[in-house]
């Protein structure tokens, strides 16, 4: 199967000027007096917990300092160097689920800090995004595994959909336990849908987390909400409106599920990222907050 976007739009030539964005990320003007910020000495410091499944994502989330986000709700640790990764992902099984902001993760493990290698796949960078990769390290015994969150999707290359499942089934196939993470996320592969499949399988999903946790209520689930994309992707289909009304209904689902709840999308639209792959950084950060919840 391939599923193709041809970059074709349904709006006609009167309304395409209502979706211009020619004011959009125009410098600002630097002819202003300078700011002044007055230090509060009266103004107690609060002491946040450590960021931990449960926890409620607060609106802003959080705010980055010196490049790297600091949570409005939690302390989160920062996760940068192969020791860090090695000392949280000893000895677990990581399940990646979702699309290709999430294949970043086993990228990053396999081709960046190189902590597992790539079982039966010999190619690197985004070739072939699609297939279900899985990579271990036999020494520290760590295990990753990457696969699709199922239909839709987006691809220019033929792939195998006898293999896709959706996420929930996937989740239902989960023993799940103390050493088990599963990272999930969904959302840019629907914007060009209408908005009640996603409510639908995002509910799907909810429930087959909760079936998990009734079996194996130490397992570790993190969702990770889409984040922000190029500026010039076509408004009225995979534009950011669309993701941003994806995003609150994910917000609004996971209310009172014990899952870490990662808001990429504070996160991208905080640090003007303008990619559907976020690097530096950010990709930094929102891994950090991911591994803050897993290994807490």
């Amino acid at each position: 199967m391939r599923a193709v976007d041809l970059h074709s739009s349904y709006l006609k030539s009167e309304e395409e000027p209502l979706f211009e964005r020619s004011r959009v990320g125009i410098e600002i003007a630097q002819n202003f007096g300078p700011v002044r910020v007055t230090n509060c000495a009266e103004r107690p410091l609060i002491q946040k917990p450590k960021c931990q499944p449960g926890m409620k994502s607060t609106f802003p989330s959080g705010y980055y300092f010196s490049n790297t986000w600091n949570p409005a709700y939690c302390t989160m640790t920062t996760y940068k160097t192969t020791e860090d990764f090695v000392k949280c992902l000893q000895g677990k099984k990581l399940f990646l689920i979702g699309d290709s902001t999430l294949r970043q993760f086993i990228m990053h493990f396999t081709e960046g800090i190189s902590i597992v290698k790539y079982f039966r796949h010999h190619q690197t960078g985004w070739s072939s995004w699609e297939k279900t990769l899985e990579a271990i390290n036999m020494e520290k015994d760590i295990y990753i595994s990457y696969k699709r969150h199922g239909f839709p999707l987006e691809s220019f290359e033929f792939y195998y959909f006898m293999e896709d499942m959706y996420t929930s089934r996937q989740i239902d196939r989960q023993g799940g336990g103390k050493d088990t993470i599963l990272v999930i996320t969904m959302g840019q592969h629907f914007r060009q849908f209408p908005l009640k499949i996603f409510i639908r399988r995002a509910l799907n999903i909810r429930r087959a987390v909760e079936r998990l946790f009734l079996r194996s209520p130490e397992t570790k689930v993190i969702i990770k909400t889409e984040n922000t994309r190029e500026r010039n992707a076509a408004p009225e289909r995979t534009g950011d409106f669309n993701g941003y009304s994806q995003y609150l209904v994910l917000k609004e689902v996971f209310q009172g599920v014990n899952v870490g709840f990662v808001d990429a999308w504070d996160m991208t639209v905080a640090s003007a990222t303008e990619s559907v792959h976020p690097s530096g950084y950010t990709f930094e950060s929102i891994m950090s907050l991911t591994f803050s919840f897993a290994c807490s």
